[in-house]
């Protein structure tokens, strides 16, 4: 055995066919030179003839072939204990060996093992993660559809609710996550309303509204004036309660306004009455009043109008942020998308806001779970201005939350449109399957030297695996992710079963019915 290559982040071995005969990609082979000693993976084997010149009828005896082993590099041995850091590289007269599920496990223990998610498919361990590392500096879950995410994010809640009080904010696109015991399920329309006027001005005429400030100049100037009627002066970026229904009369009566000139008829039918002009915005609203009424006679959107006092904002802010149970999931599932991802801003901003308002040491520390974050999360380009808004928001906690107590875990099928700013802020990732060539070279760009490499074998993976890269797991391997207790509600539907069993619907009026009234 001799060592032919060795780089930063890599290694290349050269011995004989009986060294490392049982060896296989992925497994881990320890190199030292008695002072030194790397953990390297492998990542590649070649296996050579000694003598390739020789023809295949002039073999006599079998002759000795020569193995190359090329490893990448993921860490090194300290006083018995692995670490991710690599400090003094070994000399060229090395001893290699396989390491042994004993060795490995004795090599990985000793730091803060908070939970296990699973165990390391070529060694039957448990793959522990330390709590503080994962929720204290952001994390992100990253893989195909149908991968597994949602079993690992139920799995990763599971075990946190059961070894702490913690609170966990859980944006639940899909209402997953609604009937897990330790979860309070946040139903928006439902059983819990979003009145319009926790939403701001600004992002009611944008997103609302669809007004744009600079084509529509006319209705968001009556726009402002109503609203500093209705709301007393409301600041226009915060949450400040109003009577949408008397909002929408001020603007009627804007539209239909006529002021007196100041002079008077001197003759006729009209004789001693004023005179009158049309109001500066007469006539010119009935755009946006229409587009009120519309939206106020949408079932769809009814619980943003339903009548909630001044003083239901902090009850629901309380239940968000408080509440009796460790994970409040915020089931956006009923709601339409457009005012999904802004109530998801919202309730962000608020959060963050309310988070950074407490004395220093009163926080209790608050992870907002994103899933499908990039849909309301996305990478910066073409985003327009309220949507710049919110993902403003995100980028603040990414880069400051973790010093007033907030963080992120971020999951998404598609890593390469995720916000870049928020994905290089987070210290850890579980890379499940993956097979776009964007989302791994976007992942393998996140990755400390030697662990990129690993992202490859992610295209094998089957649902339920995972690597975790960063600083809550002692070494990148592949991990079987555990199933939990309780299972989340998953959406996948299984198609073959489904038209074998032969049901039909007999008739879609109903729902065509129902489509329309909403």
């Amino acid at each position: 055995m001799r060592l032919i290559k060795i780089d930063a982040s890599s290694i290349q071995i050269k011995s004989d066919d009986k060294e490392f005969e049982d060896i296989r990609l992925n497994e881990l082979i320890s190199v030292s030179d008695g002072e030194v000693t790397l953990v390297t993976m492998v990542t590649s084997m070649t296996d050579n003839d000694a003598d390739s010149a020789i023809g295949e009828d002039d073999f006599i005896m079998a002759l000795p072939s020569l193995k190359v082993i090329e490893c990448s590099i993921i860490g090194s041995v300290t006083g018995g204990r692995f670490s991710k850091a690599v400090d003094r590289y070994p000399k060229t007269k090395i001893k290699a060996e396989k390491l042994s599920g004993q060795e490995f496990e004795r090599m990985i223990l000793g730091g803060n093992e908070s939970f296990s998610i699973g165990n390391y498919a070529n060694y039957d361990c448990p793959a522990w993660v330390d709590g503080n590392k994962f929720y204290q500096r952001h994390s992100c879950i990253v893989g195909n559809t149908g991968c597994g995410k949602s079993e690992t994010v139920a799995k990763i809640l599971e075990e946190t609710a059961s070894h702490t009080d913690c609170n966990i904010i859980l944006f639940d696109i899909h209402g997953e996550y609604g009937k897990l015991s330790y979860v309070d399920p946040i139903v928006i329309g439902k059983d819990a309303d979003f009145p319009i006027w926790i939403l701001s001005l600004t992002d009611i005429a944008a997103n609302i509204l669809k007004l744009k400030e600079e084509t529509a100049t006319v209705a968001m100037s009556a726009l402002r004036k109503c609203y500093r009627t209705v709301s007393r002066g409301g600041n226009e970026s915060k949450p400040n309660w109003f009577d949408f229904r008397t909002l929408l009369r001020t603007m009627q009566s804007l539209n239909e306004e006529v002021v007196g000139t100041g002079e008077f008829y001197k003759t006729g039918d009209k004789a001693g009455k004023q005179k009158t002009v049309k109001g500066d915005y007469n006539g010119k609203l009935s755009g946006v009043i229409n587009t009120m009424e519309t939206l106020m006679s949408d079932r769809r959107y009814a619980f943003l109008f339903k009548d909630c006092n001044p003083e239901y904002l902090g009850e629901l802010m309380n239940r968000i942020m408080g509440g009796d149970k460790p994970v409040k999931a915020i089931d956006l599932s009923g709601v339409p998308h457009d005012v999904a991802v802004l109530i998801i801003g919202t309730i962000t901003k608020l959060v963050y806001n309310i988070q950074i308002m407490q004395k220093q040491g009163e926080y209790r520390p608050i992870t907002l779970v994103c899933d499908e974050a990039h849909v309301y999360i996305p990478v910066d380009f073409q985003l327009s201005a309220s949507q710049r808004r919110m993902v403003d928001i995100f980028e603040n906690i990414a880069k400051e939350g973790r010093k007033f107590g907030i963080t992120l875990l971020v999951a998404s099928q598609r890593p390469s449109e995720l916000n870049r700013t928020i994905m290089a802020q987070c210290a850890n990732f579980i890379v499940m399957k993956l097979n776009n060539e964007n989302d791994k070279t976007m992942i393998k760009g996140m990755m400390p030297e030697g662990s990129s490499s690993v992202i490859e074998t992610t295209t094998m993976f089957q649902p339920g695996d995972a690597l975790i890269i960063g600083d809550a797991a002692p070494i990148p391997m592949k991990i079987h992710v555990e199933l939990a207790n309780e299972r989340p509600q998953s959406r996948t539907i299984d198609f073959w079963d489904e038209w074998q069993q032969g049901s039909r619907v007999e008739s879609v009026d109903e729902y065509l019915e129902e489509y329309l009234k909403n």
